[in-house]
């Protein structure tokens, strides 16, 4: 039975991708069909986590309709505005079809396009205390088959201890009281409806209508992820991380979770383990497993995992589409760091973001934390997606990080981007660049302006 579920699931992928080719060779999709024009979008993306900085997205979207104008449809050069922390975790579908929603409508009145980005992953905001019509359908850190643990179940009982996620941005984060397990099927199906119902339900219907307006061109895509990972809290990095604070961390960030400290038993250990459980797998299959591939229980274990997070995104890729979204306008996303230190399951393999629903896209920041080669990146890409030509998105780089700058010049600014798309990027995003004259280096607004007049 084990051995069946473990073919099973490790044929899924391969079968998914090959399907969904010949879906898309075929033209199952008036939509698809349409909104492939090969457009190049910069997004400077407002909100973030508790919706700041930048929280404002009305005045975030007319102040670069001020700076830009409204983009032209027959332009192939485009700025969009990205709405970020899309909460499809820790929001009913309500609220977030609202968010949606004031964001489509804006890029109607201002000839800005918008560019929407999920919170699939993180769970922001799962500590605020909510009325009922604002909750989640299924609260996911509440949920025995959607969290991670720190090891599998014994004698057939759930282990009871759950970790928090945690990371550093600047300030220690720790954004839900449970980590998703994203190899679990409940919580893939519970991920899928609520970004069905919150996101796409209202962003098709929006979509029929502006084809026929030929204002299509106002949605610049959609990252269905954020940084997929599985936690491995026994990471070097994340031990000297540590080790600066003395073993004591307190979360800084999201308001909700500030003073929230780390629980020590977790330090050290590598999380997974409830993503493996709900698809057959236990200790003794995993050791049995590994000695017949001739690899280390560990690699087996990363392996797995390296899978379920390559499942989980293409699981929401395929739902956009299912709804008619081209593989153009929608982003898996990872950070890009396996490109120049060793994988793990905190940062996956390129080929995890690829599958044939979407387009890979990656925290790239060779100024700051998320370094990347880019030549290593795309020969990874291509690998994984036999196809030619390669393309990816930036669904996640920066102009200034914290009170960082990094743009003084506007020509080398413009450069950069022109190098980046001339490599197969079709996007490039950046984060926290509002209020935008406060936020975005002025070299930077001139570089995107002095871009799109270069068409």
């Amino acid at each position: 039975m084990h051995e069946t579920l473990k073919r099973i699931w490790e044929a899924s992928w391969l079968a998914a991708r090959t399907i969904g080719m010949l879906l898309l060779a075929c033209g199952v999709s008036n939509t698809a069909a349409s909104l492939a024009a090969d457009i190049q979008y910069v997004v400077l993306e407002g909100g973030g986590p508790d919706q700041g900085p930048g929280r404002d997205v009305e005045a975030n979207v007319r102040s670069m309709a001020r700076r830009f104008g409204p983009m032209p449809a027959s332009s192939k050069r485009m700025v969009a505005y990205g709405v970020q922390q899309l909460r499809i975790l820790s929001r009913s579908s309500k609220v977030v079809q609202e968010d949606v929603e004031q964001a489509l409508d804006l890029a109607e009145r201002t000839g800005i396009p918008v560019f929407l980005h999920l919170d699939s992953c993180y769970g922001w905001g799962a500590d605020d205390t909510l009325p009922s019509e604002d909750q989640p359908a299924v609260q996911f850190w509440k949920h025995p088959e959607m969290r991670e643990w720190d090891r599998f179940p014994v004698n057939g009982e759930l282990p009871n201890c759950i970790p928090r996620p945690w990371f550093n941005w600047g300030p220690w984060c720790s954004p839900a009281p449970a980590i998703p397990a994203f190899g679990s099927p409940a919580f893939a199906d519970f991920a899928s409806s609520q970004l069905d119902e919150g996101v796409l339900a209202p962003l098709v219907a929006r979509l029929k209508r502006w084809r026929s307006e030929n204002r299509e061109h106002l949605f610049a895509g959609i990252n269905v992820a954020w940084e997929a990972h599985l936690p491995d809290f026994a990471d070097p990095f994340f031990q000297l991380l540590i080790d600066r604070e003395k073993g004591v961390v307190r979360a800084e960030a999201p308001r909700s979770a500030k003073g929230i400290e780390l629980d020590r038993s977790f330090i050290g250990k590598q999380l997974g383990y409830a993503s493996l459980h709900w698809r057959g797998w236990d200790e003794e299959r995993l050791v049995k497993a590994a000695k017949q591939e001739g690899i280390s229980r560990d690699e087996k274990f990363r392996q797995l995992c390296y899978l379920a997070i390559h499942n989980y995104m293409e699981t929401l890729a395929r739902t956009c589409h299912e709804r008619g979204l081209p593989s153009d306008r929608v982003y898996t996303h990872i950070v890009a760091l396996a490109t120049v230190k060793p994988a793990s399951t905190t940062r996956p393999p390129v080929w995890t973001a690829v599958n044939s629903f979407s387009t890979p896209g990656f925290t790239m920041d060779n100024r700051g934390g998320a370094k990347f080669n880019l030549q290593k990146l795309l020969s990874q890409i291509g690998q994984a997606s036999q196809t030619e030509p390669v393309r990816f998105g930036v669904v996640e780089s920066y102009f200034r990080l914290g009170d960082r700058i990094y743009v003084d010049d506007a020509d080398s600014c413009r450069q950069e981007l022109e190098d980046l798309f001339a490599e197969g990027a079709n996007l490039q995003a950046f984060y926290g660049g509002f209020p935008l004259v406060k936020r975005t280096p002025e070299a930077a607004l001139q570089a995107v302006q002095a871009w799109l007049e270069a068409e």
